[in-house]
């Protein structure tokens, strides 16, 4: 990916998302340039769309049992840690707490899908023209010829979660979370987060989930 395409979605992803950049007292984009390291770094492939040589918008997948290249994966892993421990972060271990607050998903469901869906982002000038439901579904279509057979995707109610129904996507599970740093301050901050399955291929076995608060119960049908 070339520098300038990076610095486009850079400037993307630091106006739609905090990205723990209050909470670590982050300056200027660094905690955008720190979660897009890491969206590289997980991912197997990443596609964009353009408008007038401009990127509008990214979509990308990971896969739990990646032949990924090692090296691409361990530079873009050093990228991001030099960016973390720069005094440009001044409160590290806000911004772990950050990215904990949304790693929600059940002991139940970490065997179950093949990746996930690791970003979906596109330019709120361009929104309402369906690029984010064309940039899904060119990636559920390379995720499938990668031999995924399903894929998930976590999202939460601050995002336009029930744009992945439309996409064919099904919920399967709902849990609060809670932002521990501002609690910490007296405030009660949280908000409902979501995961949504996208099945690849059909013969594979199905879950039916039962919700009991946050518990989740599941069997296969």
């Amino acid at each position: 990916m070339k520098i300038k395409e990076m610095n486009e979605i850079v400037n993307m992803l630091d106006k739609e998302w905090d990205l723990g950049k209050k909470s670590s007292q982050s300056k200027g984009k660094i905690c955008a340039w720190i979660y897009l390291f890491q969206i590289l770094e997980e991912s197997e492939k990443v596609i964009i769309e353009k408008d007038n040589n401009k990127v509008i918008g990214m979509c990308g997948y990971a896969k739990w049992k990646s032949k990924r290249k090692l090296l691409s994966k361990k530079f873009y892993t050093l990228l991001k840690n030099i960016l973390i421990i720069s005094p440009l972060v001044k409160n590290k271990k806000a911004l772990d707490d950050y990215n904990k607050n949304y790693d929600y998903i059940p002991e139940e469901l970490k065997n179950y899908f093949d990746g996930e869906i690791s970003i979906l982002i596109v330019d709120k000038e361009y929104r309402g023209k369906k690029i984010g439901n064309k940039l899904l579904l060119k990636i559920f279509e390379c995720a499938k010829r990668d031999n995924m057979k399903n894929i998930q995707i976590l999202t939460d109610e601050s995002c336009n979660y029930k744009f992945y129904e439309v996409c064919g996507c099904r919920k399967i599970y709902e849990t609060q979370i809670e932002n521990k740093e501002q609690n910490k301050c007296g405030n009660s901050d949280s908000e409902i987060g979501y995961i949504y399955e996208k099945r690849l291929m059909t013969q594979i076995k199905h879950l039916k989930y039962y919700f009991i608060g946050r518990k989740l119960l599941c069997k296969k049908y």
